[in-house]
């Protein structure tokens, strides 16, 4: 069975209840700050300390979006030794990650086109 069948064969209240977490896995991805961790744990794993230079937050604030990331069930944490090593759990939301990158490049790229041809246009 596949993705579609599977939600279409759910009655109405589990289709609302699978939006609601979608919504919410969303939101939880909805924050810059929060894809920027995960562009850097798609390499693999890491703790809070190895991503605070790549960020403008410090340790604790980082800690914070780790632990939101880690509730929605998009990462998982492992102690070693003094410790805590995240990676995304998920391969489907790194999937989602890369889409989303190629509707904005997309969207950059249409925008240019535009641009270039209204100047070229606008030249003659």
């Amino acid at each position: 069975m596949n993705t579609e069948e599977i939600i279409g064969s759910m009655g109405r209240s589990s289709r609302l209840r699978l939006h609601e977490r979608e919504a919410e896995m969303l939101q939880v991805l909805g924050d810059p700050v929060r894809l920027g961790i995960l562009q850097l744990l798609s390499a693999g794993e890491r703790c809070a300390s190895e991503i605070e230079p790549h960020s403008d937050l410090d340790q604790s604030d980082i800690s914070h979006h780790l632990q939101l990331l880690k509730r929605a069930g998009i990462l998982a944490a492992r102690n070693d030794g003094t410790h805590v090593l995240y990676r995304v759990t998920n391969a489907g939301v790194l999937r989602l990650f890369h889409i989303l990158t190629a509707l904005i490049t997309e969207q950059d790229e249409e925008e240019w086109r535009r641009l270039k041809a209204q100047s070229t246009g606008a030249s003659r």
